[in-house]
């Protein structure tokens, strides 16, 4: 937890805006409101395939009203944010599959002014699937800078 502290403060900081993915729509409230504790002056919010205002969140978010937003995977593809970054919190759980986390870090640097940036996975045991979306991620990364990219 501390170090998720340190990079929220560092981020938060930079005015950088950041998803941070939970496991279960019961995580959302909760997570958000630890968020909300520790900075204050953080202005976010949280959503989910179900919310009634899922799309009016998302479009503060992408016009920089938002600097988090507490999601399910509901935002696993699909979006662009510019120079977002990304935390994941349990990781393991089973809804994260390693086809997911893979589409998850993919929002990160998808702008071109910002190609690189934070994806990071907290959990409370390494599993076989995260350890598969990290290699597939750094071999599409290896492959794209084979291809001219900057990542």
């Amino acid at each position: 937890p501390h170090q998720m502290v340190a990079q929220l403060r560092d981020l938060f900081a930079r005015a950088v805006p950041l998803l941070v993915f939970v496991p279960h729509v019961a995580d959302l409230a909760p997570v958000f409101a630890a968020i909300q504790q520790i900075f204050p002056t953080a202005a976010g919010d949280f959503v989910w395939a179900e919310d009634p205002q899922r799309v009016e969140k998302v479009q503060r978010m992408r016009s920089g009203t938002l600097h988090f937003l507490v999601t399910t995977t509901i935002l696993e593809r699909g979006v662009t944010f510019s120079g977002v970054q990304v935390m994941i919190l349990g990781a393991e759980e089973p809804i994260f599959s390693a086809s997911a986390l893979v589409q998850i870090a993919g929002r990160v640097g998808r702008d071109q002014l910002q190609p690189t940036g934070l994806v990071q996975a907290y959990l409370q045991q390494m599993t076989f699937k995260v350890m598969a979306a990290q290699r597939q991620i750094k071999q599409m990364n290896q492959r794209g800078r084979q291809l001219g990219g900057q990542r």
